[in-house]
C-alpha cells in the first residue's frame, strides 16, 4: 500500500496560474466541489483557472483565487447528434479534438503553467485535457475523484454500452501513458490505479479544516457517551442509494438495542432523497433535517454522540464503493466524535478505520451485527476513548495544510525540471 512521504509547508517553486478542468466547481454543493474550493483556496498558490465542462454551465459566485471562470459546453449539434448510436464512436473522437482545442486556448490565453483533469464529468473530459497539455507542452495531471475506469463502467445517458465497452480500456491506458502524474484521494485507488501505470501516484487526502475543528471542540466539550441516555446518531450529506441499505439496517439495530435498554435517535442532516430511495427507508424512524452549511455541518459532528459513515453492500457497482472515499470521513474524525463506520471488509472505510484502530466497524450486512457493534461502543467508553484520541491525531493528515502543500509540490514537480 502507498504511504505519505514528508510533507512540506510551500511548495517547490511558484506554481503560477493552473488550469481546472471540472464538470463542478467551488460553489457547488457536491464532495468534489467541496474539496476543490478546499484545495486551491490559499492565494499563495499562484490562481487558478476553472475549466467548467458542464453542458449546463450558470454562473458562480468567485472565489479569491479564482484568475477566470471558463464554461465549455458540448455543442448543440454534438449533443444531438449523441442520439444516433452508430455515430458515437466518431463523434467521441471528434469531441475530444474539439474540447481540446478549447481547452488549450483557455490555458494559453490565461498563461497557465499545467493542466489538472478531474474525473466524474463527461468520459471525454481527461482524454481532451491530456491532448491539451500535448498540444500546449504543459504538465498535465489526472485527478481521480472515482475510477476513471470504474466510471466507463457505470456511464449512462448519452454514450452506448458499446461504445464505452469499446473504448474503456484503451482511453484509459491513453489518458495514464500521457498525463504527468495521477491524484487520488486514497490508498485503496492508488493501489488499484498504480496497477495499471507506471505514471506516479499521488494520494491527496480529501482536506479539512482541522484548526475550526479543534475551536468547535474547546467551545462544545466532549462528554462521555452515557447508555443511559438517549444517544443522537448523526449523518450530514446527501441519502442515495449508496447508503439506503446502511441507513435501512441501522433503523432495525436501533430496534433490536432498545429492549437491552439502549435509547438511539437517527438524525440525517441534508437534502431529502428521491423517492426511490425513500421507498426503501423506514422514513417514520429516521428525523431528517434540511441541509445546513458547512460550519453549521461540522457543528452538528462535533457535538453529535455518535457519528454514522454507511457504504452500500447492494449498491450494483462495488469497485465504486470499495474504493470512494467521502468527503466527510476527515471531517467526522476531526471532530472528535465517537465514529462507527458500516461499510464492506474491503473498502478504504473500513480499511483505514481497523488499520488505525481510530472508530468502530461493522463490515457485515446484518442488523444484529451492527447492533453489537453500537453495543460495544457504549459499554466500553475507555476502548471508545482511546480510538476517539487516535482519530483526532490521524485527522492531522487531511488538514488543507498539509494537502495543500502536497498538492502543490507534486503540481510544481515537472515545473521544477523544465526551469
Amino acid at each position: 500500500m502507498l504511504r505519505f512521504a514528508p510533507l512540506s509547508d510551500s511548495p517547490d517553486v511558484d506554481l503560477g496560474p493552473v488550469a481546472i478542468v471540472s464538470h463542478t466547481l467551488p460553489g457547488d454543493l457536491n464532495g468534489q466541489a467541496v474539496m476543490l474550493d478546499r484545495l486551491t483556496s490559499d492565494t499563495s498558490q499562484g490562481g487558478f483557472v476553472f475549466i467548467d465542462t458542464d453542458r449546463k454551465a450558470r454562473p458562480r459566485p468567485p472565489r479569491p483565487n479564482w484568475l477566470a471562470c471558463e464554461p465549455l459546453p458540448t455543442p448543440f449539434l454534438a449533443r444531438k447528434a449523441f442520439r444516433v448510436r452508430r455515430l458515437q464512436t466518431r463523434l467521441y473522437h471528434a469531441l475530444v479534438r474539439q474540447r481540446s482545442l478549447a481547452i488549450a486556448r483557455h490555458v494559453r490565453q490565461h498563461q497557465c503553467r499545467c493542466i489538472v483533469a478531474c474525473t466524474g464529468g463527461d468520459l471525454i473530459d481527461l482524454p481532451a485535457a491530456v491532448e491539451a497539455g500535448r498540444r500546449t507542452g504543459l504538465p498535465t495531471f489526472l485527478y481521480y475523484f472515482d475510477d476513471y475506469q470504474v466510471q466507463w463502467n457505470i456511464m449512462g445517458g448519452r454514450w452506448s454500452r458499446k461504445v464505452t465497452g469499446h473504448l474503456r480500456d484503451l482511453a484509459e491506458r491513453h489518458v495514464l501513458s500521457h498525463c504527468d502524474g495521477v491524484l487520488v484521494p486514497n490508498e485503496t485507488l492508488a493501489d488499484d490505479v498504480a496497477q495499471r501505470t507506471q505514471t506516479a501516484v499521488t494520494v491527496i487526502r480529501n482536506p479539512v479544516n482541522t484548526e475550526a475543528y479543534r475551536r468547535l471542540r474547546c467551545h462544545h466539550p466532549r462528554q462521555p457517551l452515557d447508555p443511559q441516555q438517549t444517544i443522537k446518531v448523526v449523518y450530514t450529506g446527501s441519502v442515495y442509494a449508496a447508503q439506503a441499505d446502511c441507513l435501512s439496517r441501522l433503523c432495525d439495530a436501533i430496534d433490536l438495542l432498545r429492549p437491552q435498554g439502549f435509547s438511539l435517535e437517527l438524525h440525517v442532516y441534508g437534502p431529502p432523497p428521491c423517492p426511490d430511495v425513500c421507498h426503501g427507508l423506514p422514513m417514520d424512524q429516521i428525523c431528517f433535517h434540511p441541509p445546513v452549511s458547512n460550519t453549521e455541518s461540522a457543528q452538528l459532528q462535533v457535538q453529535a454522540d455518535l457519528l454514522f459513515l454507511p457504504l452500500s453492500f447492494t449498491c450494483p457497482y462495488p469497485e465504486l464503493i470499495r474504493t470512494s472515499a467521502p468527503g466527510k470521513f476527515g471531517e467526522y474524525l476531526a471532530s472528535g466524535t465517537p465514529l462507527l463506520v458500516h461499510a464492506p471488509e474491503d473498502s478504504f472505510p473500513t480499511t483505514f478505520v481497523r488499520q488505525h484502530d481510530c472508530g468502530a466497524a461493522c463490515s457485515v450486512a446484518r442488523s444484529d451485527s451492527l447492533a453489537a457493534a453500537i453495543a460495544g461502543m457504549l459499554t466500553d467508553p475507555r476502548s471508545c476513548e482511546a480510538r476517539r484520541q487516535r482519530a483526532l491525531e490521524i485527522a492531522e493528515g487531511f488538514s488543507e495544510k498539509a494537502n495543500r502543500s502536497r498538492f502543490s509540490r507534486v503540481l510544481s514537480r515537472p515545473m521544477a525540471r523544465a526551469a
